[in-house]
């Protein structure tokens, strides 16, 4: 069964929302953030269920736009946070740093400090 999100009990955790497109590469990238530590991720798979799922949260401390989104989505992902979220961090893998795991990881430890 494909993993689509990661929720902690720790109300204090940080909390990522991911923006992908591939069930699989989801299941993936969630079970690699969930190696990084105590944190609550949600992956959505489209831009709608990305922007809806920001919206249902109460605090979001970093957004992940995956590989797969093209430049006009990013800029409307980035125009909602710098609105609505503008605490919140955002990492883009494959545009900020090359699509690598361990870039992946070392970029999200940066952004929510761990």
């Amino acid at each position: 069964m494909l993993v689509s999100e990661s929720v902690s009990k720790n109300k204090n955790a940080p909390v990522i929302v991911l923006f992908g497109g591939n069930p699989y590469r989801r299941d993936e990238v969630i079970k690699l953030v969930q190696s990084i530590g105590d944190i609550t991720i949600y992956g959505t798979l489209s831009e709608e269920e990305g922007f809806a799922k920001i919206k249902s949260l109460a605090h979001v401390s970093l957004i992940l736009i995956g590989g797969r989104y093209l430049e006009e989505q990013r800029i409307r992902i980035r125009k909602l946070v710098k609105e609505e979220l503008p605490h919140t961090k955002i990492t883009e893998p494959g545009v900020e740093y090359p699509y690598e795991n361990e870039a992946i990881v070392k970029d999200i430890k940066s952004k929510i400090n761990l």
